[in-house]
Formats: C-alpha cells, sequence, structure tokens
C-alpha cells in the first residue's frame, strides 16, 4: 500500500484518511519505557541498504494546527549521509496557513532488522523520522516531530525513484488518483478519478469523484497542465474542473508511480497518482479492502473486508464477501456479511458499486491491481483502496517472514493522532513476534517489543485470508482484524471499541 492516514484533534471529531501509501500503500496511552520523549538514531549497520534518491510522502496531525502534508525527495549516500533533500509542505490552520518548500540535509541510521532513522536539518516540518525499510526500495515510515517542530505525528511512504522518468514526456497516458485532506469548508475531503497526461504538458479527458465534507460531486471535463523539470523529479500541476482550480506540486517516482501535494491554502489534498488499468475494466476474483475517514457525523470511522467479483457486474454473488466497521470506537461490528450486488463501468474506467447496506462506492482500478475508492452516498466521507488477492487460499502459512509495518489513527484516550511503524515477524504458523516504534502525540517510545501474540483465520467458507490477530505489548494490546492480499501485504483494521482499555480507530498495513 502507499500514501498516508491522519486525524485531527477535535475530540471525538477526527479522521482516519487512508493513503496512496496503502496502494504498493492507533495507539497507546502510556506507552511504557523505552526512550521516552527522547530520540535516538539506531547502529548504522546496514546502512548501505538506503543509497540512491528516493520520493517520500506523509500526512498527519499538527501540534494545535490540524492537518499536516509533505511529499519530496533526498538522495542517501548508503554512509548514513542524506543530501540534495526537498520538500513541499502544507500545515493547515497554522498563521500564516499554507504550503512552503525547503531544501534540507540529514543523518539516518538503518539496523539489521531495517528499522532505521533519521534526523533532518532544514525542514520546515517533520526533522526526525522512524522507518521500517522492506528493502532498498521502499519503506513504510512516521513522523517522530520533537521540539519546536511544527509537525507532531504523521506517517508514509518512501520509494526508490526512477531518474529516467524525470522528464514531461515521461509521464504520458491515462492515469487514477486517491486523494484526501481538508475540504473547501475545512472539514474532511476524499477524491479520487481518473485523466489523461499526453507527455507534452497537457491534462485532458479527466473526470473526479468529490466528497466534500459529505457534498458529493462528480466533476467531468477535467482538464489542466503539467510539467517536470528538477533534477529530483519534482513537478507542478495545475487542475482545473467544476469543483474549482486546484495547484499540485509533485514527486516523481516512475512513470507509473506520482506522489501528488496540493499547494492551495484551502482545500489542501494529497496522494498518488498511479497508472490505469487497460481496457475492459472488469474486477475479477477476490480482493481485501480498507477504508478510512469519517461517518455522517464527521466522527473518525474505518473499515476493511474481503469481496469477491465474477467478472460479469456481480459481487459476492458465487462467494460470500464480509465487512469490520469501526465507528467512532462506539460501534465496532464483525464479521458482517455483505451481500450479492452489482458493479459497472463506464468506457473511462469509473466504476460504481455498494459494499452492503454501508457504503456506495466510486471506483477507479490501476494498472497494479489496485482499485482506488471513494464514498459517493453522502452518508459520510470514506475512501481508501482495494487490492486484487493472489495466492490463494490464504491463511497462516502464507504469512510468514518479517514484515514492516505502520499502524495510523485516532487514539481516543488522548483525542488524538498515534503513529506507528516497526518489524512484525511471522512464524508461518500464527505466532506472530517483532518489535513497535510509536509516537503517541509527541510521546515517543523506540523499540517495544511485542509479546507473544496470535493470528487466526476465521473460518468462513468461500473466504480465504481473513481473521483476527491481537498484537500484545507491555504497554498494551492492538485488537487487530486482518485481511490478507497475498503473502507479502497484509491490510489491517484496529476493533477496540469503548470497552477496550484504550478505544481507538485505526488502520495499518504489513509489507514483507
Amino acid at each position: 500500500m502507499k500514501g498516508s492516514v491522519w486525524a485531527w484533534s477535535s475530540p471525538r471529531y477526527c479522521l482516519v484518511l487512508i493513503p496512496a501509501l496503502l496502494l504498493i500503500s492507533v495507539a497507546l496511552a502510556g506507552c511504557g519505557s523505552g526512550s521516552g520523549n527522547g530520540f535516538r538514531l539506531g547502529s548504522g549497520s546496514n546502512n548501505a541498504i538506503l543509497k540512491g534518491q528516493y520520493a517520500f510522502a506523509y500526512s498527519g496531525e499538527s501540534n494545535g494546527s490540524g492537518f499536516v502534508t509533505a511529499a519530496g525527495s533526498f538522495t542517501a549516500d548508503g554512509n548514513g549521509n542524506i543530501s540534495a533533500g526537498m520538500m513541499d509542505i502544507v500545515i493547515f490552520g497554522t498563521n500564516p496557513a499554507g504550503h512552503s518548500s525547503a531544501n534540507f540535509t540529514g543523518t539516518y541510521a538503518v539496523g539489521s532488522d531495517n528499522r532505521g532513522n533519521a534526523v533532518l536539518k532544514g525542514v520546515p516540518g517533520c526533522g526526525t523520522w522512524q522507518f521500517t525499510l522492506t528493502g532498498s526500495n521502499h519503506g513504510l515510515m512516521s513522523c517522530f516531530g520533537l521540539g519546536t517542530d511544527p509537525v507532531v505525528t504523521a506517517s508514509g511512504a518512501i520509494d526508490a525513484q526512477n531518474s529516467a522518468a524525470f522528464t514531461t514526456a515521461s509521464l504520458t497516458g491515462n492515469y487514477v488518483l486517491g486523494f484526501g485532506g481538508v475540504g473547501s469548508t475545512g472539514s474532511v475531503i476524499g477524491m479520487a478519478g481518473q485523466w489523461t497526461m499526453d507527455g507534452a504538458g497537457h491534462v485532458t479527458a479527466g473526470e473526479l469523484d468529490v466528497n466534500d465534507s459529505l457534498s458529493v460531486l462528480h466533476p467531468t471535463n477535467v482538464v489542466g497542465t503539467y510539467s517536470v523539470g528538477a533534477s529530483n523529479g519534482r513537478g507542478t500541476a495545475q487542475i482545473s474542473s467544476t469543483f474549482g482550480t486546484q495547484n499540485f506540486a509533485f514527486y516523481v517516482v516512475s512513470g507509473n508511480d506520482v506522489k501528488f501535494i496540493e499547494t492551495d491554502v484551502q482545500p489542501t489534498v494529497s496522494g498518488e497518482v498511479l497508472r490505469q488499468a487497460t481496457t475492459p475494466f472488469n474486477l475479477n476474483g477476490s480482493y481485501a479492502f480498507i477504508l478510512g475517514g469519517v461517518d455522517s457525523g464527521l466522527r473518525a470511522q474505518a473499515a476493511g473486508g474481503i469481496v469477491s467479483a465474477d467478472g460479469a457486474g456481480h459481487l459476492n454473488s458465487s462467494q460470500p464477501g464480509v465487512l469490520d466497521l469501526n465507528d467512532d470506537a462506539v460501534t465496532v461490528l464483525l464479521g458482517q456479511s455483505l451481500t450479492a450486488t452489482t458493479y459497472s463501468f463506464s468506457a473511462t474506467g469509473r466504476g460504481t458499486t455498494t459494499l452492503g447496506n454501508f457504503f456506495g462506492m466510486a471506483l477507479y482500478p490501476a494498472a497494479n491491481g489496485t482499485v482506488d475508492l471513494v464514498e459517493i452516498d453522502g452518508n459520510g466521507v470514506m475512501s481508501g483502496t482495494a487490492l486484487a488477492q493472489s495466492g490463494t487460499p490464504l491463511g497462516t502459512s502464507a504469512l510468514s517472514g518479517n514484515y514492516a509495518l505502520n499502524f495510523t489513527g485516532t487514539n481516543f484516550a488522548i483525542l488524538n493522532e498515534e503513529d506507528i511503524t516497526g518489524l512484525l515477524t511471522s512464524s508461518g504458523n500464527g505466532a506472530l513476534s517483532g518489535v513497535l516504534d510509536i509516537n503517541n502525540f509527541g510521546s515517543i517510545t523506540q523499540g517495544i517489543a511485542i509479546s507473544p501474540s496470535t493470528y487466526t483465520p476465521a473460518s468462513i467458507a468461500g473466504i480465504s485470508g481473513y481473521g483476527s490477530a491481537p498484537i500484545n505489548t507491555s504497554a498494551g494490546n492492538f485488537n487487530m482484524q486482518v485481511y490478507q492480499v497475498n503473502s507479502k501485504t497484509v491490510l489491517l483494521l484496529d476493533v477496540d471499541g469503548n470497552n477496550s482499555p484504550v478505544p481507538r480507530v485505526l488502520t495499518g498495513v504489513l509489507q514483507q
């Protein structure tokens, strides 16, 4: 999965936003000992794994001001030094509010378990990062902003860049997008859509589904301009529709993947632009999905599940579907059966469907097997992604080895966001262990051990890769629902409600 999840601290009116990082890509009250509110670099024994040019993006919550989002690029030398860093950052609600950009340098350390951290100089936002790498090309990160940093906590991803794609001509063809952030009224917005980039700087033939704080629009005739000219893959774009004109900075990962950040004061959104699936547009097989956002009262809400498609316009007709819901940590529903329904696609690649009686969705499929989702029924602002399952039957044996993890969302014990990265090790027979690095809205704990924990698949006929995995630590537990995509990627939903020691609305991902 690619992208960012965030929440802001208006009591119980908090957003859980699924990032594009969930396409590739909370929390504990009183997180125990570890490093307390300090921050330390690791051993650096595996620094060579992080070498080259990387794009990054994150979104989260800033101290006292609400939504924060950033995107940028940096070069790592394999010896613990960061140079040629540049970022665009938007901090909503500050005075003055809005966009700024900066160049930065820094140092980093990666340990033998691929957990690492970085200290940056010159950034206008988060100057300390905690991350876990899946390899030399990708990692999941949390912002561990400390001291005078305006950014307190956030989550995102780091991806190796292909410098051969740092030209306007490299962005050619049809693309889909999934964006989220702060809308025109200062509340929650989710967007998904598609457009064409002609390689000569023109955006044409686009359409968007926009859910701006429960106000649902479907602008068509989306047009614009774009250009890429920087040696770090940075570009700019201006996109116009009936929703308005939006200005963006973006950072190219490849010709198939671009990290976008809106540079307007309001609305301001961010997310991923991915190459669109080829025609004919369809769904076929089973899909794990995760959604985050707010309900009709603008209270934090998240959902996850598994659906099946027959390739002929029907969902859950020959195999059942299942959905779990955590609404404001007040209503927690597990194992809800998703009845048979239909889906359809237009010639442009826009699809529509319903997930049982819960959500009416617009969907846009990408070439990498993922589907961008946004709610269009007016009953909430939910967005996220569905990923095609493979390697079925899935279960304990398909969850084996070491996984980078990211959890992010709202911790109701502190009424703020919490972000977690770390390492989870699965034995292949259900036994789980590992270590977590936690930012509890500015209370930092590095290296807290996962106590013996267990993944237990559910016994539901026709559904593979669905189960539960309470993640236990000395400071508290995360009651996670599990949606396996394949042996390398797993989606997670925390279902700790008000009867739990720490109520949360949280989503997560594991990547091998």
